[in-house]
C-alpha cells in the first residue's frame, strides 16, 4: 500500500489542466464546479475550461476554513487585496486545508516581530517564492504614526532579518 496525500478526488481533466504539470497534493472540489488544488509552487483553481487563478503560496499570508458556509478564506500578504473565497462542495477538506497550511509556512524561512511605540505590530518574513528566491515582506497590524522614527524601526527590522539569511539590504 502506497502511503501519500489523498489526491485520487480530483478528475483527470481538472489534472491534466495544471500549469507544467504540477503534480496535485490535495484538492477541494468547489461548489461551482471548479477544483482548489495545493501543488508543490502554487494553490491553483481549476476548471474544465482551464486553470482561471494560480496563486504562489509566498503571495498568500494565510487560509482560515470556516466549517459553518463550507468556506476557505484566503488572505493575502498584500493586504489591500479582496481575500479569495473559495465555497467548497463538501466538509471533507481535512487534507486540503492541512496542504495549504503547510505549503504557506514551508515558504517561510524566517520571521521576525516587533511592537512601534504606537501599538502596531510589525512582521517580518523572509520567504522563497517558487524558484527559490528568498525576498523579504513586512506587514503592520494596527496603527501606524508614519513618522520617521517608526519607519527607521521598521527598516532596522527589516534589515536585520534580511541579514539573519545573508541578504543584503
Amino acid at each position: 500500500m502506497k502511503l501519500g496525500r489523498r489526491t485520487s478526488r480530483l478528475p483527470s481533466e481538472i489534472r491534466s489542466e495544471l500549469p507544467g504539470g504540477e503534480p496535485p497534493l490535495a484538492a477541494a472540489e468547489l461548489v461551482d464546479g471548479e477544483w482548489a488544488v495545493a501543488t508543490a509552487g502554487a494553490l491553483v483553481v481549476a476548471g474544465p475550461d482551464g486553470v482561471t487563478a494560480r496563486h504562489p503560496w509566498h503571495t498568500i499570508e494565510q487560509g482560515r476554513w470556516d466549517g459553518d458556509t463550507r468556506t476557505v478564506t484566503v488572505t493575502w500578504v498584500e493586504g489591500s487585496v479582496e481575500p479569495l473565497q473559495l465555497r467548497t462542495a463538501t466538509d471533507d477538506v481535512a487534507t486540503f486545508t492541512s496542504a495549504l497550511r503547510e505549503r504557506v509556512q514551508s515558504s517561510v524561512v524566517h520571521s521576525e516581530v516587533t511592537e512601534t511605540p504606537g501599538g502596531a505590530h510589525i512582521h517580518v518574513y523572509i520567504r522563497r517564492d517558487e524558484h527559490g528566491a528568498l525576498l523579504s515582506q513586512v506587514t503592520a497590524t494596527g496603527p501606524l504614526r508614519g513618522d520617521e522614527a517608526e519607519n527607521r524601526q521598521i527598516n532596522e527590522l527589516e534589515r536585520r532579518a534580511r541579514s539573519t539569511v545573508g541578504l543584503d539590504t
